[in-house]
């Protein structure tokens, strides 16, 4: 692609690790090999979630990507139809949103979206709302986790200000925004407030949604 190839795009990425070394906070709670199908199930759900909103917006507005250098999470993208991204693994959540950005930029779209691999259960109708919110060149849309993490970002690109996952992020992000000269607006979804990390996370997870846990064998 060009740097003019997608003019008024957009592009909304989901970084993901490898799911053999993902959800290790839930080592105690879960063996290898369930975490590992939890994070595949997990992917799987919100790429359907993601596409299903998508496809709710104007036709072309909106590409979906992940970012990885796993094999096994680039094979489930492409399977998806996704844009595959190889962030070379770069070590950090940051630094792997920070290759996707430079990626998304370098081929012409106008902002990039961030979601989670990882939200319990994401609405159609909440991530069309996010995906459609308008930036006017000077805005930064921040969805906040309910332990102020971001679990959603929407910004302009080239982005102004480098990113900052961690420990209450989206306070970090907030402050970066403004002090890039961007105006942050903080938007509440819900449905976007819940990932899986821990295992009171798994729990409500379980109990709406059973089969959470289903391996998925060679798929």
């Amino acid at each position: 692609m060009s740097a003019a190839a997608n003019p008024g795009k957009r592009l909304a990425v989901i970084p993901m690790k490898d799911p053999s070394r993902a959800k290790t906070r839930l080592s105690i709670t879960l063996a290898p090999r369930d975490r590992e199908a939890l994070a595949r199930g997990l992917f799987r759900a919100t790429i359907a979630r993601l596409q299903e909103a998508v496809a709710r917006l104007p036709q072309g507005a909106i590409d979906i990507a992940v970012v990885s250098n796993s094999p096994a999470i680039a094979r489930i993208a492409r399977q998806a139809g996704l844009i595959c991204i190889d962030d070379n693994d770069p070590g950090t959540l940051s630094l792997a949103v920070e290759a996707a950005a430079d990626w998304a930029s370098a081929n012409g779209y106008e902002a990039l979206c961030v979601l989670p691999g990882d939200l319990a259960d994401p609405s159609p109708d909440d991530l069309a709302q996010l995906l459609a919110y308008p930036l006017d060149g000077a805005r930064a849309v921040l969805c906040p986790a309910t332990d102020l993490g971001t679990n959603a970002l929407l910004v302009p690109l080239p982005c102004p200000f480098a990113f900052a996952y961690g420990q209450k992020s989206l306070i970090a992000h907030r402050r970066a925004a403004e002090a890039a000269g961007l105006c942050p607006v903080v938007l509440p979804l819900d449905s976007l407030r819940v990932d899986i990390d821990t295992a009171e996370d798994l729990s409500c997870l379980l109990a709406q949604n059973p089969q959470a846990l289903m391996r998925e064998g060679a798929r």
